[in-house]
């Protein structure tokens, strides 16, 4: 064999130990915090299924803390987060911010259940909604539409009827 021949191998199996030891994505880098979506709408004659109906102002956030959602959006769907050290979180919606006696609390229980990821990653949370306790000054009712709180981001969890 010729010395051009031995470098075409030298650089092949060169090429192909760079191209072997490449890591496409870290998979610690997928989000791990997971968001529960709660849509608004008005009673409908049609039962559970509703007619969309968009929040003018919303306020929505944690209650007892200064953490907010959403400030002053008009919008019908909204996401927030849940507590990965209770079993349950208080969230207040106010539908406009111009009049915060119309305001609500919505209080999300939940089951909470370690996800293995990974050895380097660790663990995270998913839950499992198990009932919806709300005020109603201005809610007439909420009911759970999807129950797991997980990595699906087109899930629809949780309808307030206005």
């Amino acid at each position: 064999m010729t010395k051009s021949g031995y470098l075409a191998i030298l650089y092949l199996v060169l090429f192909i130990t760079v191209v072997s030891c490449t890591q496409e994505r870290n998979p610690c880098l997928e989000p791990t915090r997971y968001f529960l979506k709660l849509k608004t709408l008005k009673p409908a004659d049609t039962g559970s299924a509703g007619v969309d109906s968009s929040l003018p102002g919303a306020i929505i956030g944690l209650v007892d803390t200064n953490v907010l959602f959403v400030d002053s959006v008009s919008a019908n769907t909204f996401s927030g987060t849940l507590s990965s050290i209770a079993d349950s979180v208080r969230w207040f919606i106010w539908p406009e911010k111009s009049n915060p006696a119309n305001g609500d609390t919505i209080t999300l229980y939940y089951e909470r259940k370690l996800n293995f990821l990974s050895t380097a990653c660790g663990y995270n949370y998913v839950y499992a909604l198990t009932n919806i306790a709300t005020t109603n000054n201005s809610i007439d009712s909420a009911r759970i539409e999807t129950a797991e709180v997980n990595s699906k981001t087109d899930a629809l969890h949780v309808k307030v009827f206005y």
